[in-house]
Order: C-alpha cells, then structure tokens, then sequence
C-alpha cells in the first residue's frame, strides 16, 4: 500500500468520520493520532490500519445509501496484549449469521438487544455493536484446539445454548461474568437448535414456558433415524423424542408451533404419495409434547438448495405463525405455522415474480423484525418487505455490486421500524479486538424514493385494547374484543380476522360504522366474540377433539394485502389461551373451627404442634390396606398451609363446600365432581352411597384401583380431570359390584364422608376431577378435627346384659326366699292331739 493510494483514499473518508464521530487525524511524529472530544487522551494506529478504516468506509458509501455510515470501535484502546483466553469460536457456514433476542420492547431505557454474531469469528454484543469486542470462546478445556458452532439460540436475555463441535452448550452471561455448561440427557452429536420465544409483556407462566423450550437435533439423516432432544428447562437438561416409524424422508428442521399447540417436522419428501406431499419437503404435525399420532402434513412444496440439508428457519416472535424458511437458492414464507408455505415474490426494477431462485446470486442472510422481513444477496443487492398475511412482497432497495460477489460477510439486523442495518466485523492489525462497520438505511426513504408507483398504505386507524396481551378462555367460557379502524378513503380497505389454531378457538366478528374522524374520514368498529370451538356449533365434533387438553391460538385483525408502505401499522394480535388461566384455584368453605369453640388456639397450633395417628389406621400406599409392624406416625401440624381445623362431628356425615377463586375474589361454588383422600394414608372413614345407591350404570372408579395402575403411587396424580369417567357413562366397564362405596363427591350431593368412632385430625385434599367443568387442575387442601366420639367400652355387650339380667333374677329369687322366711317365722305353732 503507498502513501498516494492513501491520498486519494484519505479526503472523503477523513471529513465522513468527522461528521459522523467526532473524530479527529493527526500526524505527529510519524505516527497517526486519533483524538475524540469524548477521550481525555489520543492513541496511534498504523498506516494500515487506518487505510483499512477509512477506504472501507468510502467503498462502503458508493455501495449502498446509507444515511448513517459509521466505524464503530471501543472507546478503550485494545492491544496486542489483550489476547483471548481459551478456544475462539467460529460458525461452519460461509454465510454469516446474527441472533438478536427478540423480547425487548419492554426495556424501560430503549436499549439495544443482547446479539450474536457468527461469522469466521462469533461476537456478543450488549449494546448493539457500539463498541469494538473480542471473539468469543470458550474455555479449552471444553473444546481444543477449534471450536465450530453450527448452531447457536437466545434462550433469555442472558443465555445462550449452542451447538459447538457437535456437542451442546449453555453459555450465561450476566454482570461482566460468563459460565459454560455442558448440558445434560444429550448423548449423540447433534447440528441444530429450533427454539421460539413468547414475547408477550408480564410474567406469564405459560408464555415463559414457551420461551424455555428448546429442541436439538441433527439434520440430513431418515427421520425416522434422527435423534431429537426436547429442553423444558432453558437447556439445561434435553430428554430424547421418540418419532415414528412410518415417516419418510429426509429431516431438514423442527419446530415449535405454539399458536397450533402442535410440533412440526421438516421433511424432505423424495418421493411422490401420501396426501398433500408430494415431491419436495412438507410439515409433518404432532402434539405440542409429541405425544400424539403423526395425524396431518402441510400442502408440499419445493426447497432448492445447492448446500445440501442445510435450510434456515426464523419464527416470528409474537407467535403470529409466520415462519421463514431459506437457503442460498430460495426465500420461502408462511403465515400458517407452515400449513401453506410459498415463496416471496420479488419486484426489481426489471421484473417482478417469485422468488424460485432468489435474485442477486444467492442469499447471503434473512432477517425480521415484527412486521418487516429484509434480505441480503451474494452480489450485496437488499431486498425488503412487509410481513402480510396474504403474499409477502419484496422490493428491492439497493443494486449492489456485481464484482463484490462471493464477499458475504455482512449481516442484516433492524434497530427499529423501517431502520434496517448492515453489519461488517472489522479486523484490527495492533490487538485481537474487531471494529464494526455498520451502514443504517431508512427503509421508507428508499422505498418513496426507488418504488414511487407503490400504493400507499390503505389504512389510517388500527386498534384494539386486547392488543399484545395474553388472553384466557376456561371450559364454557367467551372473550368479547372490539377494534377501531379507519381506512383511507377510496382504498376499500376492510381488516380480516384469523385464528391461528381454529381447532381450539372459534369467533365471530362484525362491523359497524361508528362515526367519522376530524377528517371526515369514516370510522368502523369490529366486534368479535371468542369461544371454544367444541362448544361453538360451527365444526364438526371431531374437528375439535382435543379439547379436554385445550390449546393456543393467535388472533389476528389485519388489512390484507396492505404493501411494503404499511411497515409502521402493525397487525393487532392476542395469544389466546384455551386453559387454565393461572389465577384459579379452589378453597374448602370452613363454617365452623376448633379454634372458633375453644378447642384450640392459633397460638398452640403455629409453635411446632404435632399429633399422632396410631400405626392402624393409615397406610402409606395409599391402598386402605393394614400395614404390619409399622410405627405409630408423628405428623407436624402446618399452620401456615392449614389454618385452624375445620370442627365436625363423628356421627354427621360431611360433604365438602369447594369455593372457586380468581385472583383474591370469590367467583362461585364449585358444581362439579370432586374426590378425596387423606394425605397421611388414613382410611378410617368411608362413604355414604354405593355404586347401586348412585345409580351408577356402570363400574365407578375408586382409589385402589387408579393407585394400583401407578409405577409409583401418587395419590396426587393417581385421580385427575384427565383420567375421570363417570359411573354414568354407558360405554363403561359392566357393573360388577354394585355394593361398592360411590367415592365420587359433588354433583350427587347425597353422597358424603362419613366418620367412623374417632376423636382427631384428618387432611384431606380435594380434587375436581370434572373434564367439563375447568381446564384447571383444581385442588385444595384442608384439615378436619374430629370430634363427639365417646370413649370405647371394651366389655362385651351380650355379656353385660347377661350379667345383668342374672343379677336382676338373683335379686328377684332372694327377696322371694327372704319373704317366704320371715312368713315362716311369724305363724303360730299348732298341737295335735
């Protein structure tokens, strides 16, 4: 490199760097300074260094319209000294990659996502790329002498698993500290991760579980022979997935389709058959936990790649069902969970058609953001669109250039809406640490700007209050939501409602007009009404069959059709969840306590009170069988859990009030099945009905046998919503016995627990076992005193009657011998002569 080459380099670059950073050049000395006013000290570069700064800016410029162009680079000098410690990472593709943790719109101080980059060398990035960083690695010890990931996922903000030489990793990283671990249940090698995440603001139990679930697996195999570990935890422990037999064809991916509460499987199907497939790759659906049969595949479609098996995919992280499937040959998009996948169309300013192969010699990177969707090529050449229900068009922004093909080493992020960034790792020759190159390009600008026959966006107003909120609908339960929109005069514009998991979640909408703006402009409102579609009437029984499990769903209210020009009107959504919503629960109405008559007091029960139950009356099978040579068992009373006991009386039988709750309010009595049992094993009580007494039909359920079917006997899951059936069922077991005690409680309310001759405490734990009635898995837990029982005598009956009639019979004959004597003694003696 020569100092004139410099010359014509140095310029344009030198007043760009200054009009952008502040930076200003100096030569002292025969050395190169570079000084910022938000440095106290100025610090050398070489000459090479600089002409590798400052030429790369200028090229960059001539390349693509930039608004921001910046070398980014750490305000602390790195040198030759800071080397890195352990093994430096490396991605295996040719392509580079950038993972941005997409839940972090709710960041009280707007900063940037936690993002990696994969490249020849992998960086973290805390603050959007702002500074100059070091590779990332991993300690030797781990992995020597390289370390390749194939696969890397965001599992929070501070955690990533990856995918290193084959072998699964968790990577933490919080506070200025980092920590890998090896992770647990994985014993083959594996290529790839698949998660997705639950964006959706607050703490949601469900949602959180979502974003925990996280599947590892290799690709290019049959899938029938393809290993896949499913992680509920965050990675920290995987469980082997068993698939079956039946499914041919290639595994390219898997996926977690939470709003269709199913996983799918990416297959490259090489031979014609089977319904929808077809030659080419399909969707093959299970349940969410992959537990039911292979029942239904996605429409086929075509796959190209010149790499192999080596297919990307992006999901949306609001769950609206869009997933992107690419590789270096074809863009491929669907907004139904893979159902219809098809490709995106491309407009250049030559020609608009699908995107079979994808223009501009190949793909370089995808990336999305929550409604737009943006592509980089081989020759540099940018493309961008909006996510659409419908078709999703891409436009083409930037021209690229031709001679810079092959040189793929940028990567596509968005900061915000309509900002779209490119991003280059820069080497350094003085230290291990990397610059950045970073070029922001305004969307909008570039599209008014190259694409002015584009409509513009044919709405005004979209909103609803049910927006980015997670939504419960229980057994029997209906959500009303309400929309405004406005659309632009002339464009007939009118939003469509979709449900992204209609086996679960049926609706109804309507519109109205509603006024007019301060325009004048006409103003609507869409009224909508959610409910479970096993209850709607609108499908076919079997349509809807796994409704005693419930489901997620999405719900959608979106302009079709609307453009690249709608970028900034966001889709209004809502995860609706068909269960349990996690505020429920039941309690055991108490009407009268032990401490309430005297019988004891918070005090003496709170300071460590324990009671005894004799060594026959419990079981700790809970079978209801004696158990021989077993002590006598010691039970520490928990008042913090209990309360003071419920007081009843031996000789009254007893039922149960359930109370149903949400959240700190009381919604109603429970109405619904029920059953108990006493969590120490105690079964010396008994029910009031027989199965002949409850008008079972057929053979009722009891605890014995539901324990007995158990490896390892839980009462707590032995008896559940899931596995009840009802004595009044046709279609079950004959009646056999019908003497058996009915020990189901609620609906019939003559049934009760009665008491047998016994002072003391019980715990029972109650269960609603009604698959109608709730989605939750309602139970409470409650202790019972009992008392009235008079102490036992041990004499027999018989005999003391016996004894007592003897003694009544000796009483009767010795007053009549005592009143015979003294008549003997009073009569006169008489003389016979």
């Amino acid at each position: 490199m020569s100092c004139q080459k410099l010359g014509k380099c140095h310029p344009a670059a030198h007043i760009l760097l200054v009009a952008i950073q502040d930076i200003e050049l100096k030569l002292v000395g025969g050395d190169i300074l570079i000084t910022s006013q938000q440095m106290p000290h100025s610090w050398p570069i070489s000459l090479a260094e600089l002409w590798l700064w400052l030429c790369f800016a200028v090229g960059r410029i001539t390349s693509w319209s930039c608004i921001s162009e910046r070398l980014v680079y750490s305000l602390r000098s790195f040198s030759a000294r800071d080397k890195v410690s352990g093994t430096v990472l490396s991605f295996t593709s040719t392509e580079p990659s950038l993972l941005q943790y997409p839940c972090n719109d709710g960041d009280p101080w707007g900063r940037p996502s936690p993002a990696l980059y994969l490249g020849q060398k992998v960086f973290l990035s805390t603050d959007g790329f702002e500074t100059s960083l070091l590779p990332l690695t991993i300690p030797s010890e781990l992995e020597i002498p390289n370390a390749s990931v194939s696969a890397a996922a965001f599992v929070k903000k501070d955690q990533l698993v990856m995918v290193i030489n084959g072998r699964v990793y968790l990577y933490i990283f919080r506070a200025g500290e980092e920590e890998w671990l090896p992770v647990q249940g994985i014993n083959f090698l594996v290529t790839k991760l698949s998660n997705t995440h639950c964006c959706y603001p607050g703490q949601d139990p469900a949602c959180q579980a979502i974003s925990m679930t996280i599947f590892a697996y290799e690709t290019g195999h049959s899938v029938s022979k393809s290993h896949i570990f499913r992680s509920e935890d965050g990675g920290h422990t995987f469980t082997a997935l068993k698939l079956s037999p039946e499914l041919q064809g290639v595994l390219l991916g898997v996926y977690n389709f939470v709003s269709l509460s199913q996983t799918g499987l990416l297959i490259n199907h090489t031979h014609s058959g089977g319904e929808g497939k077809g030659e080419g790759a399909y969707f093959s659906y299970t349940g969410s936990n992959m537990s039911h049969m292979y029942s239904h595949s996605s429409m086929g479609f075509n796959l190209k790649s010149t790499g192999g098996h080596d297919v990307q995919g992006i999901q949306h992280p609001y769950l609206w069902g869009f997933t992107i499937l690419w590789t270096k040959d074809t863009l491929l998009i669907s907004s139904s969970n893979g159902l219809l996948v098809e490709p995106v169309i491309v407009q250049t300013r030559e020609f608009s058609r699908t995107s079979l192969p994808f223009p501009g010699g190949g793909l370089c990177h995808v990336a999305i953001s929550n409604t737009e969707i943006a592509a980089l090529t081989q020759d540099h050449q940018i493309f961008h669109g909006s996510l659409d229900m419908v078709s999703t068009i891409m436009v083409q922004l930037e021209e690229g250039n031709s001679s810079q093909k092959g040189l793929c080493n940028a990567a596509l992020m968005f900061d915000k809406v309509g900002m779209l960034t490119v991003l280059s790792p820069i080497p350094t020759n003085s230290s291990w640490a990397y610059n950045f190159q970073k070029c922001t390009l305004n969307v909008q600008l570039l599209i008014m700007e190259f694409w002015p026959p584009l409509q513009d966006c044919p709405v005004e107003i979209l909103k609803g209050h049910f927006h980015n909120k997670i939504h419960y609908i229980d057994m029997h339960q209906k959500l009303n939501f309400s929309a405004t929109f406005v659309p632009k005069p002339g464009t007939g514009a009118f939003p469509v409602v979709t449900v992204s998991n209609p086996h679960v979640l049926g609706f109804w909408a309507q519109i109205t007009e509603d006024g007019y703006t301060y325009d004048g402009n006409t103003k609507y409102s869409l009224y909508m009404q959610l409910l479970q579609q096993y209850f709607s009437g609108m499908a076919d029984p079997h349509f809807s069959d796994t409704f005693p499990s419930g489901g997620m769903s999405i719900l959608t209210v979106d302009i079709p059709n609307k453009g690249p020009s709608c970028i900034d009107m966001q889709p209004l959504s809502a995860l609706i969840n068909v269960g349990c919503p996690p505020t429920k629960h039941i309690k055991v109405f108490k009407n009268t306590t032990a401490c309430s008559k005297g019988l004891f007091n918070q005090g003496m029960l709170q300071d460590n009170f324990t009671y005894t139950i004799s060594h026959n009356l419990y079981d700790p099978h809970f079978l209801a069988t004696p158990q021989l040579g077993q002590s006598d068992l010691e039970v520490l009373y928990k008042y913090n859990k209990l309360g003071c006991p419920l007081l009843l009386y031996y000789d009254t039988p007893w039922l149960p009030i359930l109370e149903l709750w949400e959240n700190d309010a009381f919604v109603e009595h429970v109405s619904a099945d029920f059953v108990v049992f006493e969590v120490n094993g105690m079964y010396n009580y008994d029910y009031l009905l027989t199965a002949a007494e409850a008008n079972c039909i057929s053979q009722p359920q009891n605890w014995t046998a539901l324990i007995q079917k158990q490896d390892s006997p839980n009462p707590h899951t032995a008896w559940s919503r899931m596995n009840y059936e009802s004595c009044k069922n046709h279609d079950g077991p004959k009646l056999v016995s019908p003497s058996a005690k009915y020990q189901i409680l609620g609906q019939n309310e003559k049934n009760k627990i009665i008491f047998s001759h016994y002072n003391g405490f019980y715990i029972f734990e109650a269960i609603v076992v009604d698959k109608l009635y709730s989605y939750c898995e309602l139970s409470a837990t409650v202790s019972v005193y009992v008392t009235g029982a008079l102490p036992k005598s041990y004499i027999h009956a018989w005999i003391t009657l016996t004894a007592f009639l003897t003694v009544i019979l000796i009483a009767v004959l010795m007053g009549y011998l005592l009143h015979k004597l003294s008549l003997m003694k009073k009569s006169p003696k008489v003389k016979v002569f």
